[in-house]
């Protein structure tokens, strides 16, 4: 089994990281903290400056394989995307360019690449048209890595939810009823099985099989964001009192072509999920 590189050690990134180790994969991580899972390779460095020469740290003559970038930025504003997205990825790009071997790379970016607000249903293959500046600078992102010429894939969570990632659960509790001027959808993957996705995907590539240039990582079941707080409240046993209007765009993301490889979701809906975080 080959050797991956994960850039961040966020929430994802970690469990990225011990999903490949109980594959059976060797897992170095970059990141500026001193702290990782047990069993880490780590490598303590700020990923926007120069990489320091890893050959001398990895074990046996593998090299490393797959290069993941998930790096979280320190917050939402532009300034903070481009050095988490940008920034990286020149440092990245004249690292691969110094491999003796050609090396896989998986972008963490997002389903806020897509810009549609209709309620349209998307997948890999619909336009890239964000409107926010974030998103933007995903999608500039995304285009460094696929007109680069490595060898690499996009990889699009949609919203996060799991331990420690509780939004909606803290928007259920406020009590308040929503109401939609029109249906809005809400996409979401539970973060276990995120990560399970991405591993999935890394091995089946390491195992010859045909790795497509992006994938959204979604559950099975895109829903109304105002079923999905009235489950909450039923499941919290909270009445809902007054009401909260929501009105703004949405779409619906498709999971197809990652069910297509044979992934298995532990969590396919938003109702398996947050039944086992409650």
């Amino acid at each position: 089994m080959a050797n991956i590189l994960l850039i961040g050690l966020g929430d994802l990134g970690s469990l990225i990281a011990r999903e490949a180790m109980q594959q059976g994969i060797t897992v170095y991580a970059m990141r500026r903290q001193s702290k990782s899972p047990a069993g880490v390779h780590l490598i303590q460095h700020d990923a926007t400056a120069p990489w320091p020469i890893l050959s001398d740290r990895i074990a046996g003559s593998a090299g490393i394989s797959d290069l993941i970038l998930c790096v979280a930025p320190d917050n939402r504003t532009d300034d903070a995307y481009r050095q988490a997205y940008l920034e990286i990825a020149a440092q990245a790009r004249e690292w691969l360019r110094q491999q003796p071997q050609p090396v896989h790379l998986w972008l963490v970016s997002s389903t806020s690449v897509y810009g549609q607000q209709q309620g349209e249903w998307v997948n890999e293959d619909s336009p890239r048209l964000p409107e926010r500046g974030t998103a933007k600078i995903l999608v500039k992102a995304e285009d460094f890595w696929l007109q680069s010429g490595l060898p690499c894939t996009m990889l699009r969570p949609a919203g996060l939810y799991g331990p420690g990632r509780d939004m909606l659960l803290r928007v259920a509790r406020t009590g308040q009823k929503i109401v939609e001027t029109q249906p809005v959808y809400t996409n979401r993957i539970e973060i276990s099985d995120c990560a399970r996705a991405i591993v999935h995907l890394l091995l089946r590539r390491q195992q010859g099989r045909k790795t497509a240039s992006a994938y959204n990582l979604t559950d099975l079941s895109s829903a109304r964001y105002r079923d999905v707080i009235q489950f909450l409240q039923q499941q919290l046993d909270i009445n809902a009192t007054t009401e909260q209007i929501v009105q703004r765009g949405s779409k619906r993301v498709s999971a197809r072509r990652l069910q297509q490889t044979g992934f298995n979701w532990q969590y396919p809906d938003f109702k398996t999920g947050y039944l086992s975080m409650l």
